[in-house]
């Protein structure tokens, strides 16, 4: 863009030259614009036939100029960034704020939510901090997870009030062997989102490289072989039973990239441009199931952080809908290294529980009065006495708004009884690295639940590398073997899991501390609004209503 561009190069004299007159060269000007001294000549006869400067050229070589730059910055930037968001080009109006989302945030309001675009129904979310990455490895954060099943498919997938996975990439499955053998009847005609079709052999080589893969393939190291026991015929053979193995298949990191090109999926929606600061995903025209009603869904990032990342506000208007909520499965929690004494892991838990309702009891995005599961409150601490502290202590903890507040309020606590609490933050990508938390004494957390709470919460239980920490690893180990062997049966797993759970809560092994309460402010333009367990909206039921006021002309033949 012409316009875009002047606007940068008089942004670059605005900030060397300032709004006084300033005596200077053309060689200077040149070089302040990256430009040539030929186009500087051009560049200011432009830029003062608009008004926004003056140029007044002393004759004789060597005789320095006058510019005066007349219009600051802001004053030439914001029509036309107005002009970009009105026509979804978020990038441009980025490149005209410096870079900053933060600049955009109090003009960006009307162009978020449902607009009809070319006649192509968009939904524009603000969003507060930058998308990493879209390949389903152990990806932590609930955004990422939730793109991550609209982008790809897997053998199986869950669905928003269905308590059992449906089929996918296989169309049907069956047991064999009391659980042992797995056999998936695999859908024919599937394309990635390139048009090239899927063969079996490509979703043989996506398992393959999720069994391989340490990142993704915690919950199946029980697999013992994959093949092909016929065209379209998976076979899938374990070590031991599990009746578990389709709802395994529907989490997030058993998605089935492209096996050679891993940004390309299968799923309702493609990944058309992903930036740090912006996402655009378009309906996938060679999807299998049934097409999404949205033809695009973009994420722009409008500010630096979210005072409540529980919260997500979709849509535009006067008149609000009733928001769409829900309280999480999942919950923040406290675990204390087995190694401490029982006093102090006794009356550091005790405070931590009570720092947690003090300050959070009456936030209303969160639950401090917790409940693992359905049945399954969180235990009574019995009264801890005080106890002398050690000089240091050590906390690793997960970067939340909301843990880093109860952080800083024990590192405060502690330090008034001459205690040092040293902390270290750990965002998703760094809390399942090797040892990130060996030598820890402390460790604060979050789990996210899934779309069937009891098996999500045995899933979290053999993936979180905490439990080693509390538990000690040989236990850990032993704790997921006798896990495992719940899963023989699903009426099993659902009988034994609450006792199972409550067991090591009521050890003190983990202390759950507060749930987030989800909640979707939708707008008047924003229909059918489906919260996920995530807490966010199924993106293939969304839809907006007709744009009413833009109507549609025909011609008689």
């Amino acid at each position: 863009m012409r316009q875009l561009q002047k606007i940068r190069q008089y942004q670059r004299l605005y900030q060397h030259y300032g709004s006084d007159p300033k005596p200077t060269t053309i060689a200077e000007v040149a070089e302040t614009a990256l430009c040539s001294e030929r186009h500087a000549r051009t560049l200011l006869r432009q830029l003062t036939q608009s008004g926004w400067l003056s140029w007044s050229a002393q004759p004789g070589r060597g005789h320095r100029a006058i510019l005066h730059c007349l219009a600051t910055t802001s004053e030439l930037s914001a029509p036309l960034m107005h002009a970009c968001l009105e026509k979804g080009d978020y990038q441009s109006a980025l490149q005209l704020a410096d870079g900053d989302p933060a600049s955009l945030h109090h003009i960006i309001t009307p162009f978020l939510g449902g607009k009809w675009l070319k006649h192509q129904p968009t939904l524009r979310i603000p969003w507060y901090r930058p998308l990493t990455s879209l390949y389903p490895a152990l990806q932590r954060r609930r955004a990422e997870q939730h793109i991550i099943c609209a982008v790809h498919a897997g053998l199986t997938r869950y669905t928003p009030g269905q308590p059992h996975p449906v089929p996918d990439l296989a169309h049907h499955w069956e047991t064999h062997d009391n659980n042992r053998r797995w056999r998936f009847y695999l859908r024919s005609g599937a394309h990635w989102h390139n048009g090239q079709a899927i063969s079996d052999e490509d979703i043989l080589a996506g398992v393959q490289q999720l069994l391989a893969d340490p990142a993704r393939n915690a919950g199946l190291k029980h697999v013992h072989q994959v093949s092909l026991a016929a065209p379209w015929c998976l076979d899938i053979t374990l070590h031991a039973p599990d009746a578990m193995l389709a709802h395994r298949l529907a989490h997030h990191v058993c998605r089935l990239p492209h096996p050679q090109q891993p940004e390309i999926g299968a799923g309702p929606f493609a990944i058309a441009r992903h930036h740090s600061h912006y996402l655009r995903l378009e309906r996938q025209p060679w999807y299998f199931a049934a097409h999404p009603l949205l033809h695009a869904i973009e994420f722009w990032r409008t500010s630096a952080g979210a005072q409540k990342p529980a919260w997500i506000t979709v849509g535009k208007g006067k008149s609000a809908q009733k928001a769409a909520s829900s309280t999480s499965g999942g919950f923040a929690w406290l675990m204390v290294n087995t190694a401490l004494t029982q006093p102090l892991a006794d009356w550091l838990r005790q405070e931590i529980v009570f720092m947690s309702q003090r300050n959070f009891s009456q936030r209303d995005d969160l639950q401090t009065r917790t409940e693992v599961l359905p049945g399954l409150q969180t235990p009574l601490l019995p009264t801890a006495p005080d106890v002398p502290l050690p000089p240091t202590l050590s906390l690793v903890c997960y970067h939340t708004p909301e843990l880093r507040e109860l952080a800083d309020t024990l590192h405060a606590a502690l330090k008034k009884r001459h205690c040092t609490l040293t902390v270290a933050w750990k965002d998703r990508d760094e809390w399942h690295t090797p040892g990130a938390m060996e030598q820890a004494d402390l460790v604060l957390g979050d789990y996210l639940a899934g779309e069937l709470p009891g098996f999500a919460l045995a899933e979290w239980f053999t993936d979180e590398p905490a439990w080693a920490t509390a538990l000690g690893d040989a236990r850990w180990q032993e704790e997921k073997q006798q896990l495992m062997g719940l899963c023989e049966s699903e009426e099993r797993l659902n009988t034994q899991l609450v006792p199972f759970f409550r067991r090591l809560l009521e050890s003190g092994a983990c202390t759950p501390l507060f749930h987030y309460r989800y909640r979707i402010n939708t707008m008047e333009n924003v229909q059918d609004i489906v919260l996920t367990a995530g807490g966010w909206l199924d993106f293939t039921r969304a839809w907006l209503p007709p744009a009413m006021t833009q109507e549609r002309t025909t011609s008689a033949s």
